[in-house]
């Protein structure tokens, strides 16, 4: 019975809802900040929240859009997909919001970037407690 509710619920959803959803997904906290993301102009975003218009979005409006808050075209434009793609999170809900954030824009990342983010996170990460004792007892040795 829930299956059915939330099938009829995704299926009453407008591009407005669906960008409403995306933009809470993707941590944007503002149609600025949208905006600046995604290069489409605050006022075209605040309409398009609000569903205003006689006609929908342009097909482009929506790629920037769906692109800035990492989900697919398919799933802004027709909400045909059961939920947020790549934005609701991951297969394990205790993970972090912000670590699946991370894992996301680095997979998307050439491996030259990747690289200098792993340098960058061993530089300023500090040890594991168990490494920290693995490291001890390697000087005791």
């Amino acid at each position: 019975m829930i299956g059915l509710m939330r099938v009829c619920i995704v299926g009453r959803m407008n591009i407005g809802n669906r960008l409403d959803q995306a933009m809470k997904a993707a941590r944007i906290k503002s149609q600025s900040e949208l905006s600046r993301l995604s290069g489409v102009p605050q006022a075209t975003i605040s309409r398009i929240l609000k569903d205003i218009g006689a006609k929908g979005p342009e097909t482009e409006t929506i790629k920037k859009l769906a692109k800035a808050c990492r989900v697919s075209f398919t799933w802004l434009n027709e909400g045909e997909e059961d939920s947020l793609p790549s934005s609701q999170g991951t297969a394990d809900p205790l993970l972090d919001q912000r670590i699946a954030h991370a894992l996301r824009v680095m997979q998307q990342m050439p491996e030259y970037k990747l690289n200098q983010i792993v340098k960058i996170i061993d530089t300023i990460a500090e040890p594991l407690p168990f490494e920290k004792s693995d490291s001890a007892d390697t000087r005791k040795s």
